[in-house]
Order: structure tokens, then sequence, then C-alpha cells
């Protein structure tokens, strides 16, 4: 495999399993952009449109088009980073996808890094973390001290009911995700996202 050029720059690919996923971290990397004190490494987000292609897509599209596209550019892939919700694994199948095969055929691409980020349990909780922005995104008074649902997902659908309004997924739920204070959102999953601000070269003081 052909080795590093270190005149190349560094380039991180983010896996991502779903549109409100691409979304947030879409929001995040260019929340790490505006507050970094040091120089981000480029970053290229890849929406799967599941994470059971995690087994399959991934490599195909790393394969044809991020390392061709990195290396047209002048980069070098150095780290490959998969985000997935926790919850699938932990109500489904745990072993849908081979993680360490995974891990050894991405590294026989030529890439270094290989990081898994488990959101837990969701990506809606994950939203649910900056709940005082929802409220005002909602226009509710009252920040409530307790939500209905077993999950992110339907305590989202109990607090946007408050609002007579519903939660939707995906690119929709983009303006959701603006009114979010992204600072709050990183500092309260600052331990799992910190491989990958390694990865970035990312120092938020």
């Amino acid at each position: 495999m052909e080795k590093q050029s270190e005149s190349k720059p560094l380039q991180v690919v983010l896996f991502v399993e779903g549109e409100t996923d691409e979304v947030l971290f879409k929001a995040l990397i260019d929340y790490y952009r505006t507050v970094g004190t040091s120089e981000m490494r480029p970053c290229k987000i890849y929406n799967l449109r599941g994470v059971t292609r995690y087994g399959s897509k991934l490599l195909a599209k790393l394969k044809n088009d991020c390392l061709p596209d990195a290396k047209n550019k002048g980069y070098w892939i150095q780290t490959v980073c998969c985000t997935y919700d926790t919850d699938v694994f932990e109500v489904r199948n745990p072993l849908m996808v081979d993680w360490n095969a995974l891990k050894k055929t991405v590294k026989r691409m030529g890439v270094d890094e290989f990081i898994q980020l488990g959101i837990n349990s969701s990506i809606e909780d994950w939203l649910l973390c900056d709940l005082d922005s929802i409220c005002r995104f909602l226009k509710l008074k009252d920040i409530p001290k307790s939500l209905k649902g077993n999950n992110g997902n339907e305590k989202l659908n109990d607090l946007f009911g408050r609002a007579n309004k519903v939660y939707q997924k995906g690119y929709q739920a983009k303006n959701l995700v603006n009114a979010l204070d992204m600072g709050i959102l990183r500092k309260k999953n600052k331990d799992v996202l910190r491989p990958l601000e390694k990865a970035l070269n990312v120092t938020v003081s």
C-alpha cells in the first residue's frame, strides 16, 4: 500500500448512519472550526443511511470515493471514524457489525486509525443535552423537570407535543440543531468525542 507522504495534509473521514446524525455532526464540525485554538484537519462526512451498511457500503465508499477524492486533493486519510447509536446494538443483534474485521480491512487500505464513536443511546439523547435551547426553540416558557418516554426519541416527541408540534428526524431537524449550543453538547459528551477531536487536531479552550 502507498505510504504517507510527509508533505500531504492529513484528512479525517467521518461516517454517520443517518440524516439526523449528519446534520448534528456537520454543526459540531463547524463549531470546532469556530472555537478551536489549533488548525483543524480537513474532515469529510459521509452518510451511509443505515448502521448495517457499515459492514458493506463503508468499504466500497472508502475505496471508490473517499480514497480517490483525497488523493486528487492531495490529502492523506489518516483516520476513519464511525458514529452509531448504541441503542441499535442494545435492542438488536449486537454483532450485526463485525467491528474488528472492519477495522482490519480499513487499515489494510492504508488508513492509520479507525475510531468507533458510540452515541449513547441515540442521537436524540445528544440533542436533549441542551434542553434549555430546545425549549427556547419551541417557545416553551417552562423547562420540564422530566419527560415521558423510554428513549430520547420518545422524550423529544413528548417535548415537542407540549408545544403542539411534531419532532421530525433527518434533514428536517436542521433548524432544531442550529438552535442548540454545541458547546454544551460537546462538554456533556467530551469523553466520547475525545478520540475524534484528537484525530481532527481540535483544541477547545
